[in-house]
C-alpha cells in the first residue's frame, strides 16, 4: 500500500528520535512492530510505501497509519507557533518533518516505565526480551519479531521471570501496572478521553510512574502536546540554552510553557533530537542564536537572576 502526499514528513527523523523502541532500519526501509503486526515502511519523496505482516483492510489501515504517524495534524502550523528564536529555527530546519507518534497506550505505559534510568539501547533490549518471552512470534518474509506482551500476560509473571529479561528494579512497577490494567483500576480506554491534567494525575497514581514518565505517555500516546517530559537531557538543554543556570524541574516547566505555549511537546522533541544529532549544540555560535533572537528568554534570566 502507499500513502501519497505525505508532505512535511520525515520517516527517518520521526522513527529515530527516541519516541519508540521497536523500529529497525534495514537498507532504505524501517521494520517495526505496531499493535501486533510487523510493518515495513520506506519513504520516497512524499510517498510512503507500506507493507504489513497482517492482512489489512485499506479502508481502516490507512487511517490507522496516518494517525500513528501523526500525518493528519497540521505540524507546520505547530512549528510556526514554537519557532520563537534563531536556535529553534535552526533546529526545525535541520529536523523538518519529524512528527510525534501516536502509539498504543499499554505498550507506551510499559515501555516508559522501563525507560527510567536507562538508555535507548538497553530499553530496546529489555523490550525485545520481554516480547520474545511473553509476546507472540511474528514473521514478515525473513524478518522476525514479537508482539508486545499484553497486560494479561505480564500480570501473571513472577519477579524472577521479569528479572531474567533485564528489567531490574522496575519489575514490580511493570507487573503492578499490568495488574491494574487487568483489574480495571487503570482504565486505559477511559484515559483516552481525559484532558491532559486528568490523564497525567491518573497515571501518576501508579507506583513507578512519576512526572517524566507520565508526560512521556501523555505526549507519545495520548496526543497531549502540552506534555513536557523532562529528563536529564531536557533539563540540560533548558539550563544551557535558555536559563543559563541550574534550575529546578518546576522552573524549567514554568519557563518552557510560558515560552513555547501549549504545543511545548513538539518544541522539546525537536530540541531533544537536535542535540543528539549535533555534537556542538552548546558551542558559542549556537548560544549566540539565543542571545540575539530570544528577548523573552533573556528577560526571564534577568528577572530570576537575583
Amino acid at each position: 500500500m502507499q500513502i501519497q502526499d505525505a508532505t512535511d514528513f520525515s520517516l527517518k527523523y520521526t522513527l529515530e528520535s527516541g519516541q519508540s523502541f521497536r523500529w529497525n532500519r534495514i537498507d532504505d526501509a524501517y521494520y517495526g512492530v505496531v499493535e501486533g503486526r510487523i510493518l515495513k515502511i520506506c519513504q520516497v519523496g512524499t510517498t510512503l510505501r507500506v507493507e504489513s505482516s497482517a492482512a489489512e483492510d485499506r479502508t481502516t489501515f490507512i487511517p490507522f497509519l496516518q494517525h500513528y504517524l501523526d500525518l493528519r495534524r497540521d505540524v507546520p502550523e505547530i512549528l510556526t507557533e514554537v519557532n520563537n528564536d534563531a536556535y529553534m529555527h535552526r533546529t526545525i530546519e535541520k529536523l523538518w518533518g519529524m512528527r510525534i507518534l501516536n502509539q498504543e497506550l499499554w505498550e507506551t505505559v510499559a515501555s516508559f516505565i522501563l525507560s527510567q534510568n536507562n538508555n535507548v539501547s538497553r530499553i530496546r533490549g529489555i523490550i525485545h526480551r520481554l516480547s520474545e518471552r511473553f509476546g507472540e512470534q511474528l514473521t514478515f518474509g525473513r524478518y522476525m519479531d514479537y508482539s508486545f506482551p499484553s497486560p494479561e500476560a505480564l500480570a501473571i509473571t513472577t519477579e524472577d521471570e521479569l528479572l531474567a529479561c533485564g528489567v531490574g528494579y522496575r519489575a514490580s512497577y511493570l507487573r503492578e501496572a499490568a495488574e491494574a490494567v487487568v483489574s480495571g483500576e487503570l482504565a486505559l480506554t477511559a484515559m483516552k478521553e481525559m484532558a491532559y491534567p486528568e490523564a497525567k494525575r491518573e497515571l501518576m497514581r501508579r507506583k513507578g510512574i512519576g512526572e517524566k514518565v507520565a508526560d512521556c505517555i501523555c505526549l507519545f500516546s495520548l496526543g497531549h502536546l502540552a506534555a513536557l517530559p523532562i529528563d536529564v537531557w531536557i533539563k540540560r538543554i533548558f539550563e544551557t540554552l535558555y536559563l543559563r543556570r541550574r534550575a529546578t524541574y518546576h522552573e524549567i516547566r514554568e519557563f518552557a510553557h510560558a515560552y513555547f505555549g501549549d504545543r511545548v511537546g513538539y518544541a522539546q522533541q525537536y530540541l531533544f533530537h537536535y542535540v543528539h544529532e549535533c555534537p556542538d549544540w552548546a558551542n558559542a555560535e549556537h548560544l549566540s542564536l539565543i542571545e540575539t533572537s530570544a528577548p523573552a528568554a533573556v528577560e526571564h534570566r534577568k528577572s530570576t537572576a537575583n
